[in-house]
């Protein structure tokens, strides 16, 4: 049976570092969790051809999360000439505008779009809970707390029956317990680092540290749990405090690194 695995493009926060780009992920190649900057790129540089990775899942339209949409889309104008192939699923209430954005970026110079591209992409809408299937794979979407709309991602391989969990960016909520129950994998940020998040030091920006993704993977009984979204400052403190409060395997999402799940 085949292995399921996810791909870190990026493990960053809005600050990139040397070598790691926004936090970005593919699963099994054919799904795209976020689109750091350098989407394009990295993904070529790991062999992975851009046009194969058919469907973009956004936790949050922040624009480290998402500014990646507009060099991708340009690669599969000039490749495909269309994104009838393409579904992007996201936010109800920005994922639509974020595209148009990156759209309108890309064919600024374009006097007949609809001349030069041939279709759209599916853009699915998940207002703070929902689900979308594609062949071989189940999405289901529930709402994280973060400053703006988000989502957090549970994805299953059908032909192994294994799932992975996505946080992205959110303050600690007691539904990821039974949202994530049992996944294989949970990857979660800790941008705060080895600092409690409260209401009062975390109430604008509102994220995670390695106090709720060690809590998240215990109340859900994550089989693994990968770190991610931190300062290259935070991530050996902020992995030495998560390791120390789980009983699973638990690693940094390296860039240029496939995990299994």
């Amino acid at each position: 049976m085949e292995q399921s695995y996810v791909r870190v493009l990026g493990s960053a926060d809005w600050l990139q570092s040397r070598r790691n780009d926004h936090s970005c992920y593919t699963v099994n190649d054919r799904i795209l969790v976020d689109a750091c900057s350098n989407v394009v790129q990295n993904l070529l540089e790991q062999d992975v051809d851009p046009v194969s990775v058919s469907t973009l899942c956004f936790t949050h339209m922040h624009a480290d999360h998402y500014m990646g949409l507009a060099p991708l889309l340009l690669y599969w104008r000039v490749r495909k000439g269309s994104f009838g192939e393409m579904t992007i699923v996201g936010p109800k209430a920005t994922v639509r505008a974020g595209f148009e954005r990156a759209l309108n970026f890309v064919f600024h110079d374009s006097r007949d779009l609809r001349a030069e591209v041939r279709e759209m992409p599916a853009i699915v809408e998940i207002d703070r809970a929902g689900r979308h299937e594609l062949p071989g794979w189940d999405i289901e979407a529930i709402a994280s707390d973060h400053a703006v709309p988000g989502l957090c991602y549970r994805i299953t391989d059908r032909a192994t029956s294994h799932c992975v969990g996505f946080s992205g960016d959110t303050l600690y909520r007691p539904e990821f317990g039974p949202f994530f129950k049992d996944v294989d994998m949970l990857v979660h940020e800790v941008s705060f680092g080895t600092t409690p998040c409260t209401e009062e030091n975390n109430g604008r920006c509102r994220h995670s540290s390695s106090y709720d993704a060690a809590r998240v993977c215990r109340e859900s009984g994550a089989k693994r749990l990968l770190c991610t979204h931190t300062t290259l400052a935070k991530r050996e403190s902020a992995l030495a405090l998560a390791r120390s409060l789980v009983d699973v395997p638990t690693e940094w999402a390296m860039p240029y690194n496939t995990f299994p799940f």
